[in-house]
């Protein structure tokens, strides 16, 4: 293993490749249900039966095949990570054990995968898919960011107003998430909706004398108006806590200010995403970009909480203690 040497610029290279493919499959991922392919393939691991790759001419098969196929290529970027991690000069421990949390999660991704599809997707799976989603992207964001680090650098975490500020960013950002979901939940977009879903469920139901009640697909049992403001509230705490945040960056003078600007940017396009979509029946591509910008939102939320944590450079660093 010595006579092998990752540098640091190289490895930074693939940590920020596990985090676009781990921040594109959820996109993809989305474009599956919206497209009402989630059972498209109703088998796991092949797609139907004894046949592992879709049929060419069925679009719904084919769309969720691929998403699978994206999923290989996540676990294989992640595999990199923690072999490179392994190889880099200097070896860090934190990098090692970042990049092997993200092998453990994918694991898990594709457990709770399966289930999804062989459970018909309920939504408390689907739920907990998308959050599991957004857990690895946190992992990569940490990953990626701290191996374009040194360990001088990452020893000089700052933890004073503005710090604790970032925390509850994050905080109410994971909220905002957790509401989104069970708005989606509730809504109509269960991912089955495809006439050759509705025309499997029912081959299934003759083959197996399963009620077709019990393969239909399940929504939450709320009242979307209701669970849509309580999504709303939770994003007007978020922008509010991420305008103050920013005002205090100004007054600092910290290097974060352009991350700052950044995200306050993403989160009003994105709210204005979501009241278009509201507001127009719910649109599926609407709700294709609206999965998007959230996870753009997350990524830029993570990267400003460590920009504060771990500002770089000694003019940055005592700027920040100015803050404590």
């Amino acid at each position: 293993m010595g006579s092998i040497s990752i540098t640091p610029e190289k490895y930074q290279k693939v940590t920020r490749i596990s985090l676009f493919l781990l921040a594109f499959i959820i996109v993809t991922g989305a474009a599956v249900r919206l497209s009402g392919s989630g059972l498209g393939c109703s088998d796991w691991p092949t797609c139907e039966n004894d046949q592992l790759v879709a049929e060419v001419d069925d679009v719904h098969a084919m769309v969720e095949f691929v998403n699978r196929v994206i999923t290989g290529f996540v676990a294989l970027a992640v595999m990199v990570a923690v072999l490179g991690s392994l190889f880099r000069t200097p070896k860090r421990k934190d990098l090692t054990f970042l990049s092997l949390g993200l092998v453990v999660g994918v694991i898990v991704q594709i457990i709770v995968g399966a289930l999804v599809v062989r459970e018909h997707l309920p939504p408390n799976l689907v739920i907990t898919h998308f959050l599991i989603s957004m857990l690895l992207v946190w992992n990569a964001v940490e990953l990626d960011y701290r191996s374009s680090l040194t360990v001088e650098q990452i020893k000089r975490s700052v933890r004073g107003s503005l710090e604790k500020l970032s925390d509850l960013l994050v905080f109410c950002g994971t909220l905002v998430l957790v509401t989104g979901t069970i708005v989606t939940g509730s809504g109509p977009h269960s991912g089955a909706e495809s006439q050759q879903t509705k025309d499997a469920l029912e081959a299934k139901n003759d083959a197996s004398n399963i009620p077709l009640s019990d393969l239909e697909v399940e929504r939450l049992p709320f009242d979307v108006p209701d669970v849509t403001r309580v999504h709303g509230i939770s994003m007007v705490l978020f922008l509010l806590i991420m305008l103050l945040i920013l005002f205090k960056v100004k007054k600092s003078r910290v290097s974060s200010l352009p991350q700052a600007q950044n995200l306050l940017a993403a989160i009003i396009a994105q709210a204005a995403i979501g009241y278009i979509q509201y507001f127009s029946d719910v649109p599926a591509l609407l709700v294709g970009f609206h999965v998007a910008g959230a996870t753009l939102i997350w990524i830029l939320t993570l990267r400003l909480r460590l920009s504060l944590h771990l500002p770089v450079g000694e003019e940055a660093l005592s700027d920040l203690k100015a803050n404590i």
